[in-house]
């Protein structure tokens, strides 16, 4: 298991991959949390892909099994009013910019439908 300081490290080394060497993190929220939620995965570490309304758009972060936030394009709002400073890679509780209303949902087929 990652301590806290390695999965920190750990996710922001992703994040320079997946961003490159420019690593501007707006709007690649989804583009980083959804794989590195399969990447965490596969190194035993439960995160689940959630997705949250902001009153300017939607943002996808990693909640742990504790309860806390992993959130690897956490510095992308920076530049927004009425939000505090974030690092690039931020893990601890949830702040304002993880609504805890809204889960990330699949869809799941209707029932009763034939095909022909």
């Amino acid at each position: 298991m990652l301590t806290d300081k390695q999965l920190v490290r750990y996710s922001m080394q992703f994040r320079r991959g997946i961003l490159g060497k420019d690593d501007d993190s707006r709007m690649q929220c989804f583009a980083v949390a959804a794989p590195l939620e399969a990447l965490l995965g596969l190194r035993g570490i439960k995160a689940r892909l959630v997705e949250g309304e902001l009153p300017h758009c939607n943002h996808f972060w990693l909640q742990l099994d504790d309860g806390r936030v992993l959130d690897p394009t956490a510095d992308q709002f920076n530049a927004f009013e009425g939000f505090k400073p974030m690092p690039p890679v931020y893990l601890g509780p949830p702040t304002a910019i993880h609504p805890q209303n809204r889960r990330r949902k699949t869809k799941r087929p209707q029932q009763g439908l034939t095909h022909p």
